[in-house]
């Protein structure tokens, strides 16, 4: 009995069977290496090129690259110029192109300024100290692994993913994810569409997130972060927590700070929250609930224009104040409720 393919099985051959003849198809246009002395700033303009970045043993930066096509060999071009201290390469390719690929590769010495640029090619930079990295990608993913120093990451539709971080670093992407582990330092992040995530920091962080999820965990220091249709989940945090919402929720789960947390639409809900200074919620339409690890030295002033407060056992409407401790926690909701408990 003969079996007829599925629609997406056809797909797939027919797209393995363009890889392969493309693969097949393209040779080597052009072949470089090259090593360079006394070079104290990179400029890289690679177009369609994968970039990687290494460190050298000496102080010498050591270059290969290498791009391939099918097509108008001779066009291509990996140009490398030295003046005043800074090493430059391009990419040159043909105005009419069907398919090509290239990779630059670069062993660098440490205490250098280098700027990555990039349309469409992955880029990878590691274990480098004391340098000053800047990364701009059109859609590109970007890697940042074992690097200390100071790095501005932008690629508008590809993914950021940072390990291993000590220093301050800017990324910034629209529609990719970004992820920063075991880091240090001062961090800026944000993204209109992607995932955020966040694990083991020592250093503060400004977060600027759109629509997609953001995890936090093991920070110590603060946190300052909005979103606008995004949920927000922190937790096993030490530090002041700053966050605005609108239409997501916020969850904190074991923290130890103090905070100022904002909601239009969205829900607040705290569970083992300990509350180290005076801190305040502030909610529309979305409801506040707090499960406390502190349970003294608190005082709340709470209000509401139609909804039920609650603090320390007592429970009242529109308006509540109880409590006489040092930190005082100040909750204001337009309808949503309020719950510290």
């Amino acid at each position: 009995m003969k079996r007829f393919l599925h629609l997406s099985e056809v797909v797939f051959l027919m797209l393995l069977a363009l890889n392969v003849f493309t693969s097949r198809a393209q040779e080597i246009a052009v072949q470089k290496e090259s090593s360079f002395n006394e070079v104290s700033k990179i400029v890289v303009n690679g177009d369609f090129c994968a970039l990687k970045i290494n460190k050298s043993e000496g102080g010498v930066v050591e270059f290969k690259g290498v791009i391939k096509s099918g097509e108008n060999l001779d066009a291509y071009k990996l140009n490398t110029n030295v003046a005043e201290g800074v090493l430059t390469i391009d990419v040159e390719k043909p105005a009419q192109w069907k398919s090509h690929w290239g990779e630059i590769v670069l062993a660098v010495p440490n205490q250098l300024e280098i700027e990555l640029n990039t349309i469409s090619g992955k880029v990878d930079v590691a274990n480098i100290s004391e340098a000053k990295l800047s990364i701009q990608s059109k859609s590109g993913h970007v890697s940042i692994q074992e690097i200390e120093g100071n790095v501005l990451a932008v690629t508008p539709a590809g993914d950021i993913i940072v390990d291993n971080f000590k220093g301050s670093l800017k990324a910034k992407s629209k529609t990719g994810k970004v992820i920063l582990r075991n880091v240090e330092g001062e961090q800026n992040v944000s993204t209109n569409k992607g995932n955020i995530t966040v694990l083991n920091l020592n250093g503060n962080i400004t977060i600027d997130g759109g629509g997609g999820l953001q995890e936090i965990e093991n920070v110590k220091g603060n946190i300052s972060t909005k979103a606008t249709s995004g949920n927000i989940k922190i937790s096993l945090s030490e530090g002041h927590v700053a966050c605005r919402i609108f239409t997501g929720d916020l969850k904190i789960f074991q923290t130890n700070g103090t905070y100022s947390l904002q909601s239009s639409s969205g829900n607040i809900t705290g569970t083992r929250v300990k509350f180290t200074g005076s801190s305040s919620f502030t909610s529309t339409e979305g409801n506040i609930k707090v499960q406390m690890n502190t349970k003294s030295n608190l005082a709340f002033v709470l209000k509401s224009e139609n909804s039920y407060l609650r603090a320390m056992g007592k429970s009242k409407k529109k308006s509540l104040k109880v409590g006489k401790g040092d930190i005082v926690i100040t909750g204001i909701s337009t309808t949503g409720s309020q719950a510290y408990y």
